[in-house]
């Protein structure tokens, strides 16, 4: 399971950099870790040689791991007395997102624990060299310690998106051409669709030279001489790219959606400008379907759960809508102003509308466009249908009554 991985790909690095400095360690990792494991801790060994040949039970693993991460502790702590120790651990995860499960991540945590004991300046003797340890993660915990150790010492580095002039760059050097040989739709595209993250830049030009998007022209000695692509780069299904972690990742999130969640984000992507709780509603919970007041409460508090997952984003410049009313009529439509709401992230809206059929994004369109226009009319026409009911009625007998009686 990754839970042993995570103990195992530790132990493996350990023993090669012991390796690396003692050819005479033997090339199984397994009889490495054997030789080089403390007196004090041969009894954890069949433990060890469980979690390499992944036998261990489901109920043991997290105790596996902290052996396997005591033990590495301990490796680690006689290696630094020969040569410095550069540790990186990266937590990754797929669709194992819900609030409910963020307990898995603990034992991730446990091992950074056990192994922050070695970065501590007074853990080392005299002759020690120095240990340094990288933490990747995508949320890092605050309250854990050395999370907030590294925020005291300025340590923690948050990464943020390539602004676009530096994203253009990183493309032509990544196809090794000049950026005036580039075409701009195609930098354009690549940008919006990456996000400005390097590695979806590099996924997104593997993947366009692989389905022959793009052409590099090459001259004798292997320089570009010119970049050739397909013009209709917007009708290229990026969600085939399942292999890629773009892509990938971007799966994982809307699986780890509620839900409602989910059916409000595929119902976004039918949008190409900004949108309103009504619209989406006209789909899902049609107010003239017998849908209540309650029902617009879940749906609103789904699409703040997506825009506090920074999924789905509200327009700056035009936060509310208002529908005009026409001449002469009341204006009890113009009243109205609704909260919009808007997706940006193209790599988003392409994965998740690949999961929509046409016939249903058409059906979303209509409904909301339905919806649009009885808002905009049909105030106007019930108040009229209100004034002319207030009103009072006299049958067509009792004005013949009252007109003989005259």
């Amino acid at each position: 399971s990754d839970m042993e991985r995570l103990g195992v790909e530790l132990l493996r690095s350990t023993v090669s950099a012991y390796r690396h400095l003692d050819p005479a360690i033997p090339a199984d990792d397994l009889q490495g870790v054997q030789q080089l494991v403390p007196a004090q801790l041969q009894s954890s060994m069949p433990q060890v040689r469980a979690a390499f040949e992944g036998q261990t039970d489901e109920e043991n693993r997290q105790a596996s791991l902290s052996t396997l991460a005591d033990i590495a502790a301990a490796l680690l702590e006689g290696l630094r007395r020969k040569t410095a120790i550069f540790i990186v651990l990266q937590l990754e995860y797929g669709t194992n997102l819900f609030r409910k499960t963020l307990d898995n991540f603990k034992p991730y945590w446990n091992v950074v624990t056990t192994l922050t004991k070695l970065t501590a300046q007074e853990g080392g003797g005299s002759g020690d060299k120095p240990v340094v340890m990288a933490l990747l993660v995508k949320e890092a915990d605050k309250n854990h310690v050395t999370v907030k150790k590294a925020l005291q010492k300025g340590w923690f580095v948050e990464l943020n998106p390539l602004p676009e002039d530096i994203c253009t760059e990183y493309i032509c050097t990544y196809l090794s051409a000049p950026m005036s040989m580039v075409p701009q739709p195609l930098l354009k595209f690549i940008t919006k669709i990456s996000l400005g993250n390097p590695l979806y830049v590099r996924e997104t030009v593997d993947q366009l030279l692989a389905n022959q998007h793009i052409t590099l022209i090459r001259n004798r000695v292997g320089e570009v001489e010119a970049v050739q692509y397909n013009e209709d780069l917007e009708e290229i299904n990026i969600a085939n790219w399942s292999q890629t972690a773009m892509v990938g990742s971007t799966v994982c999130l809307l699986e780890s959606l509620d839900p409602l969640q989910a059916a409000v984000l595929k119902m976004s992507t039918c949008f190409v400008g900004p949108f309103s709780l009504p619209d989406l509603a006209a789909s899902s919970c049609s107010r003239w379907a017998g849908a209540t007041h309650f029902d617009y409460l879940r749906l609103f508090r789904a699409i703040q759960d997506l825009v506090e997952l920074e999924i789905i984003e509200v327009p700056v410049k035009s936060e509310s809508r208002s529908e005009p009313a026409e001449a002469g009529k009341p204006a009890v439509a113009a009243a109205a102003k609704l909260q919009m709401f808007e997706m940006r992230n193209v790599l988003i809206r392409k994965v998740g509308g690949s999961m929509v059929l046409e016939a249903q994004k058409k059906v979303v369109k209509r409904q909301a466009l339905v919806e649009r226009a009885l808002a905009r009319h049909l105030p106007a026409r019930m108040e009229a249908l209100k004034t002319k009911r207030l009103e009072p009625h006299i049958p067509w007998y009792y004005e013949n009554v009252l007109a003989k009686g005259a």
